[in-house]
């Protein structure tokens, strides 16, 4: 780009240029303009009216027209994008056009505006790099406007101090999102990565991603994978908790994964009492909540120190019991944490007594508490393992009241989120005896894999003892009865 005059810019175009340091801070309510370039604006919108190529890279460099700050310039924008995803040509006479159509031609400035973008520009040299330093302008003013309603909340005293903490990170992921544009890479830059992938994986004997505990379970999944999200649903009494804390302490204790358990149905003192039975053989959870122990404190002290690997190992394992959590609340809770010691692993236990952004009837709620978690997932790289009930009908089928998606209890957006959706089913607990191919269902528990957008579908039988929370493959003999 070659070196122009300042632009002087008409009422209808907006302020003139920020001259200021685009580094320095700025008071709120303190007449200062925010962080701008105008100049640079008018040279990449004049660069795409010049020429195709441009038109692509402003498309896909800056996703949306709020990275301007000129009101004018966010509309011939709008304009060239209209005609670009219309597959139409954008140039002077048809962004006047458009901009005509849009009813916002006056507005902008009329033709001789759009015309005066053009002038002032030779080629679309450097295009990539202004449209950077736009996206930096827009990022510092995207922190202002945030940091100025932060304080404006803080002085309120009604508002709750960790719905502030969540809007502020919602604030941080969604400029985060705005500031993230990840560059196409071609298949031979792609082609090393690749199989040093495919190295790993046989080095692990296919095990990639969070160990789960049971050799047939890790065959199917390869393990919990980073960012997906995976439902795990079943109706009362299946074992939906036991699984989920089987699955934290093979995360936690076995494998050293920093782990996360929300609970919003049971206290910390609770989950722990049944954590120690599933350490400690020859005690049920029963026992250990009634004190039913006939060696009185020297048992106490016993089952302690055969339980101690939840003392040594217990710091990669977070337990938080809010109830009514939030999914704001629970991103922000796991940024904190992640900010401390990076997350491998995040459950939820259950979906259902969640509350969502949505304010609206239930299954929108719902919806809204799906797609948390899934970006969650995606915001730490780490798998989320959320609890969901299924709803009545399952008990009203005949036959072996096996669960199917659409049992899934107040929205589709779960089975629609989910990268896995995983069912637990004890034909025990029916008064079936058997599966199909003949094996005993006594101590057992099936996990029905209804969902796996990353793999196939498939059923996984595993030994469980629930009275303690042991889960195990069906074949050993890690369960102590």
């Amino acid at each position: 780009m070659t070196p122009t005059q300042p632009a002087r810019f008409s009422a209808t175009s907006g302020p003139p240029p920020y001259r200021g340091n685009a580094n320095q801070a700025f008071a709120v309510g303190g007449g200062a303009l925010p962080p701008q370039a105008l100049d640079l604006e008018a040279a990449v919108l004049g660069a795409a009216l010049l020429e195709a190529p441009a038109q692509r890279t402003l498309l896909a460099t800056l996703p949306t027209e709020e990275v301007f700050y000129s009101a004018a310039h966010q509309q011939v924008y709008l304009a060239i994008r209209d005609l670009v995803q219309a597959g139409q040509h954008a140039d002077l006479l048809t962004v006047v056009q458009q901009l005509r159509h849009r009813g916002t031609l006056e507005r902008t400035g009329g033709p001789a505006f759009v015309a005066g973008l053009t002038s002032r520009i030779n080629s679309a040299a450097h295009l990539d790099s202004h449209c950077r330093i736009l996206q930096e302008q827009h990022a510092r003013r995207v922190v202002i406007r945030a940091g100025s309603e932060l304080a404006a909340y803080g002085y309120d005293n009604t508002r709750d101090p960790l719905e502030l903490l969540a809007t502020a990170q919602t604030h941080l992921t969604s400029l985060h999102r705005t500031l993230e544009t990840r560059p196409g890479q071609t298949a031979a830059a792609a082609f090393d990565a690749t199989f040093d992938r495919l190295a790993q994986a046989v080095q692990q004997h296919g095990l990639t991603g969070i160990p789960t505990g049971l050799t047939q379970l890790d065959g199917l999944t390869g393990g919990w994978q980073p960012s997906d999200l995976i439902i795990l649903a079943a109706r009362p009494a299946m074992g939906k908790t036991a699984a989920l804390l089987h699955f934290a302490r093979t995360a936690a204790l076995d494998y050293g994964h920093h782990t996360a358990i929300f609970s919003l149905e049971m206290p910390t003192l609770q989950l722990m009492q049944r954590m120690v039975a599933s350490e400690v053989p020859g005690y049920s959870n029963s026992d250990l909540r009634r004190g039913n122990l006939p060696g009185g404190l020297d048992q106490v002290a016993h089952i302690r120190q055969q339980a101690q690997r939840l003392q040594t190992h217990g710091h990669q394992l977070h337990i938080d019991d809010t109830p009514g959590l939030s999914i704001q609340q629970l991103r922000a809770k796991c940024a904190r944490l992640h900010a401390q010691h990076p997350l491998s692993l995040v459950l939820v236990d259950y979906i259902q007594l969640m509350r969502g952004d949505t304010k609206g009837n239930r299954e929108q709620e719902v919806g809204s508490i799906s797609r948390g978690l899934k970006e969650l997932a995606k915001e730490l790289n780490a798998p989320v393992i959320a609890l969901s009930q299924l709803s009545r009908d399952v008990e009203k089928r005949g036959g072996d009241k096996r669960p199917m998606l659409s049992d899934l209890r107040e929205s589709g957006s779960l089975e629609q989120d989910a990268d896995c959706i995983v069912f637990l089913w004890r034909g025990e607990y029916y008064s079936i005896p058997e599966y199909d191919d003949g094996t005993p269902t006594a101590d057992t528990i099936l996990f029905d894999m209804a969902k796996h957008r990353n793999g196939a579908t498939d059923e996984v039988v595993a030994a469980c003892n629930l009275r303690r929370g042991v889960f195990s493959d069906l074949h050993s003999h890690a369960v102590s009865f």
